[in-house]
């Protein structure tokens, strides 16, 4: 019995890595940032995760001034919500929809780099009165996990960004014919 509980278990844990299964947290983003060095700037409570996720990269720099960064992120807006989403029929309150938004600018040499990204994450959270304690650590746990999946999301999208071109450089465009 003992060795048929280690083969499944041998044969789940080959399975997963042969369908490239890697843990929350563990990789690196899967496309590249389009600069090394970044400077995070803005307020809320989105920026330690922010933070984190960005540390993650070991190809980006985190860099402590404006000055020394190849681009900047700022989160401008951050704004969150607990809503009712449905009611039982006694009028009380079944679930609650929690909301996050967040939006960020990414800048280099002062000049956004495209338009402001704006990350929503919505949760469901059910409600009973008899257990106020549990719903609200489970609260808080839902808005910790939000905040993580919104700067996961922001990472995700700055690898999307298109960098100025460096001093010296001229900006092709696609539809400009070559002269001759």
């Amino acid at each position: 019995m003992r060795l048929i509980r280690n083969l499944l278990l041998f044969a789940s844990l080959v399975t997963l890595t042969a369908c490239g299964f890697q843990l929350r947290g563990v990789s690196a983003p899967m496309k590249p940032l389009p600069f090394a060095s970044l400077y995070l700037d803005g307020q809320g409570s989105v920026l330690p995760e922010l933070k984190k996720a960005l540390e993650r990269d070991p190809r980006l720099k985190l860099v402590a001034s404006a000055k020394d960064a190849e681009a900047v992120l700022v989160v401008t807006d951050e704004q969150s919500a607990k809503d009712i989403l449905t009611i039982n029929r006694g009028g009380k309150v079944n679930e609650y929809l929690l909301t996050l938004r967040v939006t960020a600018e990414v800048t280099q040499n002062a000049e956004p780099l495209g338009a402001p990204r704006t990350v929503l994450v919505r949760r469901k959270l059910g409600y009973a009165d008899q257990d106020v304690l549990g719903k609200e650590e489970e609260e808080a746990s839902l808005w910790k996990d939000m905040r993580r999946d919104a700067a996961d999301q922001l990472v995700r999208s700055l690898a999307y960004v298109k960098p100025l071109p460096a001093a010296g450089q001229q900006s092709i465009k696609p539809d400009a014919q070559p002269q001759r």
